[in-house]
């Protein structure tokens, strides 16, 4: 499949070969470096053959960060929802459903295929979403959101409000001992400092998780579900997980004898 179908890809593509021209490498040199024939680097930097680790090659001998590529691409697009945005996509699931596949690289077919829309109802949504602003793209023509990837809400506003009634309920009533469920929990002393320093992992994490889908997508993998993630970190209350052992330690007086009480005897 060409890299042009593939919009995240494309554009990371589109970067990585704008910043090696700016240092004056050529694609013979950096077949050199990364030790294959120049054919085969032609067609890793249009996408073809191109895996995750293959990428991380090419940066990593051409001293790249991916994630400033990415940066530097994102800089011009939108960062949050507007107001009147998160209105429209709150109060239409399809809608929202269809902007956030767009918004992670699938196509009008895929996505079609997948939440079995009608061709009408799907031009519509897509026609809705271009007239917000959200997606660029002719009909029938490759569709690409003009937001990031890591676009962000209102905390507390309609999208936040959307998610809690019809998202979250999704995680909290997962099984997580069904072999599906994989997650890691711990919990650690921390200051309001250190969960924001966290919090930016995440982050982080997030746009690595994102490379993964988009290198799984241009493979062209079979297998590949819709992935729910959740990352969080907040602070716990002791009092509620030691609530039972305190209340015991309340009733009996803290398991000490007051003074003028005699100490009981063994027998």
């Amino acid at each position: 499949m060409s890299a042009t179908r593939r919009p995240g890809m494309a554009m990371v593509l589109s970067e990585l070969r704008r910043e090696l021209k700016r240092r004056g490498i050529t694609v013979r040199q950096l077949a050199q470096r990364i030790g294959v024939a120049e054919p085969t680097a032609w067609r890793w930097l249009r996408g073809e053959g191109l895996t995750l680790d293959r990428l991380d090659l090419i940066c990593a001998e051409a001293d790249l960060d991916l994630r400033d590529l990415l940066a530097r691409r994102e800089d011009d697009e939108q960062a949050d929802f507007t107001l009147a945005q998160e209105r429209v996509l709150a109060a239409d699931r399809g809608l929202a459903l269809v902007f956030f596949a767009i918004l992670h690289g699938a196509q009008a077919e895929e996505i079609a295929r997948t939440f079995a829309l009608p061709a009408d109802r799907l031009a519509a949504h897509l026609e809705r979403l271009r007239r917000l602003h959200l997606v660029t793209g002719a009909s029938g023509g490759r569709l690409r959101p003009t937001v990031r990837r890591t676009v962000r809400w209102r905390r507390g506003g309609p999208l936040a409000v959307a998610f809690d009634r019809t998202v979250k309920p999704l995680f909290m009533s997962m099984d997580f001992g069904a072999a599906e469920a994989q997650y890691i929990s711990d919990v650690v002393p921390l200051t309001p400092v250190g969960r924001a320093r966290v919090h930016a992992l995440f982050e982080r994490l997030r746009d690595d998780i994102q490379l993964i889908g988009e290198q799984e997508r241009a493979a062209g993998l079979a297998g590949r579900d819709w992935s729910g993630l959740l990352m969080m970190i907040r602070p716990f209350e002791l009092a509620e997980m030691t609530e039972e052992w305190r209340d015991d330690a309340q009733n009996n007086d803290g398991g000490v004898p007051d003074a003028g009480e005699p100490a009981p005897q063994e027998e």
